[in-house]
């Protein structure tokens, strides 16, 4: 990690207020100079800050397959067949790779057969049908994925859908939102590793959308963090995550604070998606920093 020696103080006018006052707050973070907490304080009255509005897991994965789709129709022929990094698969295994991953979610709504394979090796699941459609033009396949998805989001909107239900995934205990999100990380995440190898900027992803993602993921940490790190007790933590879409967010139960993660909304969600290693982070740590890296490497447990 690389977390920042200096007090928030100094982060006041890059960040958004509200995080920033709340790290202030903290009992073990440094006492803030009187005249950076009035500067503060005032701008906050002036124009106070609401954070937005989280949007419903069926309409972040609609959204996350809508973007994905407009991607695809736009890439050329040479795109379809560059390497989509970290995999080694091409751009076109990738998107064969998301259709087969769409016919397993869709199996647990009961839509459809599930894809042959062991459910539980999430990038060996259904590779045949992943050497299949890479014999084919990369535009069926983009066809066969987006009419995938679209059954999935039509089915999240009907009255069939019971958004409690179980929907486990991989072997993971989800309910059927909670699939949803799941499965919007992974389309967030191909997504931007389909615009990187095409030499395309990282998409603006709308807040709200950042903030379903970035809760949830928070969430889930005191249940995952046995997982990588079982001799590690959860305590009292405030994660704060700045910029739109952010939050902060208290998990771990009362008792007195024990750490505070400071960082990006954003650069967050990467280090989920295992796009940036947690000690390529750019943050700010204060309390038990152990606690704090075993939180971080929790986060990535769903990642593949």
């Amino acid at each position: 990690m690389s977390p920042d020696v200096d007090d928030l103080d100094a982060q006041a006018q890059q960040w958004s207020l509200e995080p920033v006052i709340a790290a202030l707050a903290e009992d073990d973070a440094d006492t803030p100079a009187p005249s950076t907490r009035a500067r503060l304080l005032a701008r906050v009255a002036a124009a106070p800050r609401r954070l937005p509005d989280p949007v419903a897991p069926s309409d972040l994965y609609a959204s996350r397959a809508d973007a994905l789709r407009a991607l695809l129709a736009d890439l050329d022929a040479d795109q379809w067949h560059r390497r989509a990094a970290p995999y080694e698969w091409s751009v076109h295994g990738l998107v064969a790779h998301l259709l087969v991953i769409e016919q397993y979610t869709a199996s647990r709504f009961g839509l459809c057969d599930p894809p042959p394979g062991a459910e539980h090796d999430h990038l060996a699941l259904g590779a045949e049908v992943i050497a299949a459609e890479q014999r084919d033009a990369p535009e069926h396949t983009a066809q066969r994925w987006s009419a995938a998805a679209r059954s999935i989001a039509d089915h999240a909107t009907s009255p069939r859908f019971a958004a409690d239900a179980p929907a486990p995934l991989h072997g993971w205990p989800f309910s059927s939102s909670s699939a949803l999100v799941a499965r919007a990380f992974e389309l967030w995440t191909h997504t931007d590793d389909i615009r990187r190898a095409t030499g395309r900027p990282d998409e603006h992803v709308p807040a709200g959308e950042l903030r379903t993602m970035s809760s949830f993921s928070v969430g889930t940490l005191p249940f995952l963090l046995p997982r990588v790190a079982p001799d590690t007790a959860m305590q009292s933590t405030r994660i704060v995550l700045t910029g739109a879409g952010g939050g902060t967010f208290d998990i771990g139960g009362g008792g007195e604070r024990r750490a505070l993660l400071a960082t990006d909304v954003v650069d967050y969600c990467r280090v989920v998606a295992r796009r940036i290693a947690p000690h390529d982070l750019h943050c700010t740590i204060e309390g038990d920093h152990v606690l704090v890296g075993n939180l971080l490497a929790a986060s990535s447990v769903f990642a593949v």
